[in-house]
């Protein structure tokens, strides 16, 4: 007889385990596949700003060619100090030279140094001292002076703008 209640008791709490697990599966489901799709959806739109932030082209290493702006001094826009502030700054182009039309270019670019820099400096000028030591700012600055140039010159050949020299006082 306490075989039997001893096996009776044991298979009840076995159908109370099933019960109990297939309740589990059954509220924990929904907001697994909710916490699923949340997951999915975050990565997505990481994945989007990092494709995003990829707008530049991809240039093969042996089709770079760069072209040097030396350094020159530019002053900042007046931030109500009171004090003058200037930057130092070299402009490095990047060109791609399987461009169609990169030989033409690099023969204007040749004679251009003032027009180029002239172009970056109209930029730079309508940024206090505090903006241009901002990281993000800088960025901001190369584009629009890649924007400027690629408007200017009529050409996507000029794909990225960088400062061989930055320093600000």
């Amino acid at each position: 007889m306490k075989k039997n209640l001893i096996t009776v008791i044991i298979l009840a709490l076995c159908v109370v385990n099933l019960i109990l697990n297939v309740m589990i599966v059954f509220v924990c489901m929904p907001s697994a596949k909710k916490t699923n799709n949340l997951i999915t959806q975050i990565a997505a739109v990481l994945n989007l700003e990092l494709e995003s932030d990829d707008a530049q082209p991809n240039v093969a290493l042996e089709n770079i060619a760069t072209y040097n702006v030396e350094a020159q001094v530019i002053n900042l826009k007046d931030d109500g100090s009171g004090e003058n502030h200037y930057v130092q700054v070299g402009i490095t182009l990047e060109l791609d030279n399987s461009s169609k039309d990169y030989e033409s270019l690099n023969t204007v670019l040749q004679g251009a140094q003032g027009p180029v820099f002239d172009e970056a400096r109209n930029i730079i000028q309508g940024y206090t001292y505090a903006e241009v030591t901002d990281q993000a700012t800088q960025e901001k600055i190369k584009k629009q002076i890649l924007d400027s140039l690629q408007k200017k010159y009529a050409t996507q050949c000029i794909y990225r703008v960088s400062f061989s020299k930055f320093t600000t006082q």
